[in-house]
């Protein structure tokens, strides 16, 4: 797979087509993916965990995909607004829960490529809340552009948007929250760029999330896209790509691909 980079006016997008894309091809043919760039796992310049599991996931045999990296509340308004687009990684489950989505027929998802899932980890030292009422009046900081503040309604926590993952740990480590709202296995990798253990967590406590994939406007083109997407995905399972990149990441596969069918 080749992949051209081009620049926009404040983005970069990444280009994944065939070598030799036919002369006409036209826009309407290519699946537009924005990818939600908002720190260390999925960066603007292509970097980043989710930026390379992208690269083994879309594959030439699928056809021609424009991949846009944009800050995170942008990529989600760009992809509401454009009928027929897709967003990643993403699941309906995630956006339903937050709110982001009211009509589940109006989008499509894929099935789970890896299972994420949102918790409240409280600062090194300290005992992590094991449910809603261990939020109330306690300052937590979520991903600037996620509907967090919806789906912990109710809790009497004090919500910061944060526009950055790794300026998020870094509020969480000097004191200046009580908490942080953050996925696994994302997190993981931020706490380990600044080299310091992970956070406490209670893992039963779950805000958000079962898996994450593609979600695409409900079209026709998208339902044949998201159904190469998930033979690409069966045979990446069924030959151990997926289990050996996880291995490189320092992940176990055990633990983020139980959950191979949620949509």
């Amino acid at each position: 797979m080749r992949i051209w980079i081009r620049h926009l006016a404040l983005s970069l997008a990444l280009l994944i087509a065939a070598p030799l894309a036919h002369a006409d091809d036209s826009t309407a043919d290519r699946r537009h993916i924005f990818a939600t760039d908002w720190g260390l796992t999925l960066k603007s310049d292509g970097t980043g965990f989710y930026n390379d599991l992208a690269q083994l996931l879309f594959s030439t045999e699928m056809g021609a995909i424009d991949y846009e990296i944009l800050p995170y509340r942008r990529a989600k308004r760009h992809f509401f607004e454009e009928y027929g687009a897709c967003l990643y990684p993403s699941s309906i489950d995630y956006l339903t829960s937050t709110g982001d989505i009211t009509d589940t027929e109006t989008f499509i998802g894929s099935r789970s490529v890896l299972s994420n899932k949102i918790h409240i980890f409280s600062r090194h030292g300290t005992t992590p809340p094991e449910n809603y009422a261990g939020l109330k009046g306690k300052r937590i900081a979520y991903a600037m552009g996620s509907r967090i503040p919806f789906a912990l309604e109710g809790t009497n926590a004090f919500f910061i948007a944060v526009a950055d993952e790794v300026d998020k740990a870094e509020m969480l480590l000097t004191g200046r929250v009580d908490m942080i709202s953050a996925a696994m296995p994302d997190v993981k990798f931020v706490f380990d760029s600044l080299g310091v253990p992970l956070a406490p967590f209670d893992e039963t406590l779950v805000v958000a999330g079962s898996g994450i994939g593609l979600v695409c406007h409900n079209t026709a083109a998208n339902a044949a896209f998201l159904t190469s997407f998930e033979a690409r995905l069966d045979g990446l399972l069924k030959s151990g790509e997926l289990q050996v990149f996880l291995r490189n990441q320092g992940l176990d596969p055990d633990d983020y691909l139980r959950k191979t069918d949620p949509r």
